[in-house]
């Protein structure tokens, strides 16, 4: 088993006891530390209005598009900001470093047991994909799919266009985000819904895995929510 790079937006100052958790949990499940790297950007309550208006303009039109396609867009709130921030800053480290595919966790991440043996059979298969979503986001799995989560392990073509359910869990190729690097800035959306622009502007191949291998533990009530608002 032969794990990519995992990288982790985590703050570890104002996410101490999140961090502590997750360093004993993702070696747990097989990932080794030298493989694991903390991404920290700005932390909410730090930013200015220059720090996010320098990045942010809800009201820009883009790509032929004149409407946000969420409410939150137009008042993105400081920790929706930080997280766009440090996903920029995520987007830097994984260019910096030049692994071909790396994995992306937020810091509330719970990994199942068997998460490395089913993250071989995905990378085994042969289909074309520049995106895999690993979680199931807020129950949203595929149509089709058997109801079991001890189901056989496969991959699945998103239903519709706006494939990022969530951001808890995903893996990416460099050449995606290569691209998603030169058109990131100045962002509209909060992560999720900026993540579905830049899906669709440089036309990638998402795919959904399921049954998932990772849940998001402020959506399931093991954690509060860290980020400022």
């Amino acid at each position: 088993m032969n794990c990519p790079h995992v990288y982790v937006l985590c703050n570890r100052k104002h996410e101490a006891a999140r961090y502590e958790i997750l360093k004993k949990h993702l070696p747990a499940r097989g990932i080794p530390l030298e493989k694991i790297h903390w991404v920290e950007g700005p932390w909410g309550s730090d930013l200015t209005s220059a720090d996010a208006f320098g990045v942010w303009d809800p009201f820009r039109p883009r790509f032929g598009m004149n409407v946000s396609l969420s409410l939150q867009g137009v008042a993105l709130s400081r920790g929706e900001l930080s997280l766009m921030l440090t996903f920029r800053e995520l987007l830097r480290q994984v260019l910096a470093d030049g692994h071909d595919k790396v994995i992306v966790f937020e810091s509330d991440v719970c990994l199942r047991e068997d998460f490395l043996e089913r993250l071989d059979v995905l990378l085994a298969d042969p289909q074309p994909w520049d995106y895999i979503s690993l979680g199931e986001g807020v129950g949203t799995r595929p149509p089709g799919c058997h109801p079991s989560y001890f189901s056989e392990q496969k991959l699945y073509k998103p239903p519709h266009q706006w494939v990022f359910r969530c951001c808890d869990s995903m893996l990416f190729r460099r050449s995606f985000l290569e691209k998603v690097w030169r058109t990131f800035i100045p962002f509209r959306e909060p992560l999720d819904w900026e993540m579905n622009v830049q899906m669709m502007i440089h036309r990638g191949v998402p795919l959904w895995a399921d049954p998932p291998l990772v849940e998001p533990g402020t959506a399931r009530g093991r954690f509060v929510s860290s980020l400022p608002t």
